[in-house]
């Protein structure tokens, strides 16, 4: 399948789910990060703001300031025809503006931190195919941002609709190296 035709799919499969199951599987979603990320000792961690069409990413960032790690959330860098990510170092206290393409970012103020430099780095995603390689949103900031850090850092958080998908990957494409979901989650050593 066309990567947008997928990316119009999965939209839509997002407008399907009721609140009461989102809430369910983000709970549980929740519950696997836990699991896996106690956080016993404090980390560096690359998040996001979810938009409201995604799996929720409020209650574990929540729970990475909760348990002493840092927070470092997406900017989006234009630097000429580059555009990348940088990622800033965010707070409760901190606040957030509306970015490009609509997703909140934090203000330009906070301490960055290159990607290489983080203990573990939660990708959004709007699907996964077969060999955990990541269809994005089209822009390729990640897949730019990312590419020299350690694919055994990537989280993906996604429902189940979202995984086992067949397109085609390229070798820019990111691979997660855990992926969590409602029912349970993969990760490979």
């Amino acid at each position: 399948m066309q990567k947008q035709k997928l990316r119009d799919f999965i939209q839509n499969e997002f407008l399907e789910i009721t609140e009461k199951d989102k809430k369910s599987f983000n709970a549980n979603i929740f519950e696997h990060f836990k699991k896996i990320f106690p956080l016993e000792t404090p980390l560096r961690i690359g998040s996001y703001i979810s938009k409201d069409n995604e799996v929720s990413t409020k209650a574990i960032n929540k729970f990475i300031l909760e348990k002493g790690s840092s927070l470092y959330l997406p900017k989006i860098k234009s630097k000429g025809n580059s555009k990348k990510l940088k990622f800033l170092k965010f707070s409760n206290n901190d606040g957030l503006v509306l970015g490009d393409y609509g997703i909140l970012e934090p203000k330009d103020k906070g301490k960055s931190l290159k990607p290489e430099s983080l203990d573990l780095i939660i990708i959004p995603i709007r699907g996964l195919n077969k060999t955990n390689k990541r269809l994005g949103f089209g822009g390729g900031y990640y897949d730019r941002s990312l590419s020299t850090v350690n694919k055994l850092k990537f989280i993906g958080i996604c429902y189940e609709f979202q995984k086992n998908l067949s397109f085609r990957s390229y070798d820019h494409d990111i691979e997660i190296s855990t992926i969590i979901f409602p029912t349970g989650y993969f990760r490979k050593a």
